[in-house]
């Protein structure tokens, strides 16, 4: 009985992989693929018939590769699967015709760019040579994308928190909201940027590179890895009508970013970008005279390409090393110990409401009440005589919390009667902090024959945040607004990918990738070891682990 299930199921996988084989050779012409683009057209004579059996022949410009086929018995061509973001030649003959030569045929990712041509009789051997490549109009597939080569990158400004960035041209793309960047330096340290599409969620957005997908699957809505925007070749982005073989997206943005590759000439190139301080301008509403912070940012690298073999085989390889130094600050509402305690230890408070008030009697704003009198709710609670809190009803933890502030930080000393005693923005903290990134790209290109290409590329991203503690031993907020501490990262991204093509009809397109991130954020105050039981005395706040030790949060 097991032996005759056993059969059956074999019985069945083999009709399904049979049905499954002819679908895929009966199937229709297909079109371009989201990492490569196609080339599509119909061959004709002057009567408009359609021209079976014609050459057609497309032939990359940067890299000498070419690639023949013949028109079916409708006179239809089809090369579905091109290097994108380069410039094709497309010579189209036949037999008795004459020839018929097309320059300057850009194709792009996930796209299916169309070339007609129709064939007069020949009455001598003669070449029609079109200089300029017809309009670029989609007419083959319904999608609504944006495309973004080379030329763009460079001449438009795309400007982030860590230097030029691809994902800043969201900003002119339709469908698109502000692209905004997540999420702490430590937590995001390629500085990713996101954006709402056409209303849907940000963490809906579909991110491939070189056809592998850049996914941070912690945190969603970003990228895991971000190459230099000098490195890219061209972005198409996908915001409605998408393919099946999209995938990974329901209903926001497919993007797909395509890095350079080598060509038959050596290529390179070497920049550096700066901004700081000094050629900064002064705020409108900053006084004459003011001393702008130290935020020193620059941004520099380069890249190269070219042959390894002419016509086979090609690399491309960058290096992007991005710093940021700055004299971080700003200003926080802070008790000062030395306004409030007076030699007793006592905590006084009575300068914060007018002279002679009876707080029992007159209730009155920046009244002190104990809260060990009255009623559970709150009321027909005392208030303290004098508006002073004892020495012996104020918490140890507090107290050496408040001894530990570094005083030097504090611009307003006293206490204000007309605010309560809240003082808003009387303390002032500022401490260096520094940001290093380096990111480094390879790609190698194969073409093994007219039939195959291979590709692989490896990128990777190593990056330190450094971020102090305003307060000083008491800790407190960053200066700079991220994660307090010293963060560092590394990320990884790989890809590879391959496609043959078995027919006109039949092609085999692989494509695989591996991400690694590793992030890290050790605070400073990590090195005070368990701070809370040892310091502050509070049992439970520190754990055996050196990574539950530091100063508690409150």
């Amino acid at each position: 009985m097991l032996e005759k299930t056993a059969r059956r199921r074999i019985d069945i996988l083999l009709l399904s992989t049979i049905s499954l084989l002819f679908v895929l050779c009966t199937a229709p012409p297909s079109f371009a693929h989201v990492l490569y683009g196609s080339l599509t057209g119909n061959v004709t004579d002057s009567s408009g018939a359609a021209l079976p059996g014609a050459r057609v022949e497309a032939l990359n410009v940067a890299t000498g590769v070419a690639r023949q086929v013949t028109t079916d018995n409708k006179g239809v061509y089809l090369f579905p699967e091109l290097l994108p973001g380069t410039t094709y030649k497309v010579t189209v003959s036949a037999t008795g015709f004459d020839t018929m030569v097309t320059e300057n045929v850009r194709v792009d990712a996930n796209t299916e760019r169309r070339v007609d041509a129709k064939l007069a009789v020949a009455r001598q051997r003669q070449t029609i040579e079109v200089t300029a490549a017809p309009p670029a109009l989609q007419t083959d597939r319904a999608d609504m994308h944006t495309d973004a080569e080379t030329t763009q990158l460079t001449n438009i400004p795309i400007t982030s928190s860590a230097g030029r960035s691809f994902q800043a041209l969201y900003r002119i793309i339709p469908g698109f909201g502000i692209a905004t960047e997540l999420n702490s330096g430590a937590g995001n340290p390629q500085r990713s940027m996101t954006a709402n599409v056409n209303g849907g969620s940000s963490q809906d957005n579909a991110t491939r590179i070189d056809g592998s997908l850049d996914t941070y699957i912690w945190l969603p809505g970003n990228v895991a890895y971000v190459p230099p925007a000098d490195s890219v070749a061209e972005i198409n982005v996908v915001t409605n009508s998408y393919d099946a073989e999209q995938g990974m997206t329901s209903g926001s943005a497919a993007i797909n970013v395509v890095t350079k590759s080598g060509t038959n000439q050596f290529h390179g190139e070497a920049y550096e970008f700066n901004d700081n301080n000094a050629i900064r301008a002064r705020n409108f509403f900053n006084p004459v005279g003011y001393h702008k912070p130290k935020d020193i940012f620059n941004q520099f690298g380069g890249n190269f390409g070219g042959p390894i073999k002419r016509n086979k085989l090609f690399f491309f390889g960058d290096f992007e090393r991005t710093t940021r130094r700055q004299f971080a600050a700003r200003y926080e509402s802070i008790p000062n110990p030395a306004a409030i305690f007076d030699s007793a230890g006592d905590a006084d408070f009575s300068e914060v409401i007018p002279a002679g008030t009876d707080c029992n009697t007159t209730p009155t704003a920046g009244c002190i009440y104990d809260p060990n009198t009255g009623a559970a709710t709150g009321t027909g609670r005392s208030a303290f005589p004098n508006n002073t809190i004892p020495a012996n009803r104020i918490d140890p933890a507090a107290a050496k919390m408040l001894s530990l502030i570094d005083t030097s930080g504090y611009i307003i000393s006293g206490l204000s009667t007309a605010s309560g005693g809240q003082i808003a923005n009387n303390y002032y903290g500022s401490h260096p902090a520094r940001f290093n990134r380096n990111n480094i790209d390879t790609k190698i290109n194969y073409i093994p024959s007219q039939r195959s290409t291979l590709f692989g590329r490896y990128s990777i991203s190593q990056a330190t945040f450094l971020d102090t503690m305003m307060l000083g031993p008491a800790g407190g907020d960053s200066t700079g607004g991220g994660q307090p501490g010293t963060a560092p990262s590394r990320i990884q991204a790989s890809g590879l990918g391959g496609t043959y093509s078995i027919s006109p009809n039949m092609l085999i397109d692989a494509n695989v990738g591996y991400t690694r991130q590793r992030l890290g954020a050790q605070g400073t105050d990590l090195a005070e070891g368990q701070f809370g039981v040892n310091t502050l005395h509070i049992p439970g706040t520190n754990g055996p682990d050196p990574m539950q030790g530091g100063i508690p949060a409150f």
